[in-house]
């Protein structure tokens, strides 16, 4: 547990570097999108994943895997996890990696408190949350596979902090951009984080100019040649 906690401080500095700047609303299709162009891989987490509580979300992850073990203490287990929280920067975003069972809680309204008094930006995870009707008081954006009445202390151990893991059918590593709405939850590698947020921008600003064109003709078409005669700003 001692050298798992010690590493905690030194995983944890990695996003500092990469803390995006405040960005203008794109979506998290617009991210997906705009990554997966820019680098040609997938850059979205399934369905499974999907936004419980809050709206949106967007900060460089913090990455934790949880592993099986029915021997595991629940307050020691409990403790590392509240000692990530504690020491996550403002605006990050917590992505715990569940590598077994998902119908087990892996965290609730504690991490939720935490994470709003913290300021770190939500949480998301592959496995399950619990305390529903707190987690809607506490506005905290949350993404889960859903809500389960059963938690995970006692059977999930803290494996790792810092190191890639695969949530949701996405590669996730320490510093990533995460960008979660109703969509879901998109990954931008850190490595190109500034390039994809450009593009993801210009792919909103464009679909903000389009759709009320598409409404005013009813064709598509036409919409592209009225803005193809607009001069550029």
């Amino acid at each position: 547990m001692n050298r798992l906690l010690a590493s905690v401080a030194v995983a944890l500095w990695i996003p500092l570097a990469v803390m995006p700047a405040q960005s203008r609303r794109f979506s998290s299709s617009d991210a997906a999108d705009a990554s997966e162009r820019l680098t040609g891989r997938r850059s979205h987490m399934d369905e499974a994943v999907r936004l419980i509580v809050g709206q949106r979300l967007e900060g460089p992850a913090i990455t934790m895997r949880v592993v099986r073990d029915d021997r595991a203490s629940s307050r020691g287990e409990g403790l590392k996890v509240i000692n990530v929280f504690e020491q996550a920067p403002k605006g990050s975003v917590i992505v715990v990696c569940l590598d077994g069972d998902p119908n087990y809680a892996v965290l609730g309204a504690t991490f939720a408190t935490l994470s709003k008094s913290r300021q770190i930006s939500g949480i998301v995870t592959n496995g399950a949350m619990r305390g529903l009707s707190d987690l809607r008081r506490i506005g905290v954006p949350i993404f889960s596979r859903g809500t389960v009445a059963g938690s995970a202390g006692g059977h999930y151990r803290l494996e790792s902090v810092g190191q890639t893991v695969s949530c949701g059918g996405a590669q996730v590593s320490q510093g990533d951009l995460i960008v979660g709405d109703a969509d879901g939850i998109a990954v931008v590698g850190r490595d190109s984080v500034a390039s994809v947020r450009a593009l993801a921008q210009r792919l909103r600003d464009e679909k903000e100019k389009t759709l009320p064109l598409i409404a005013k003709h009813r064709s598509y078409t036409k919409a592209i040649e009225e803005l193809s005669r607009k001069p550029e700003p």
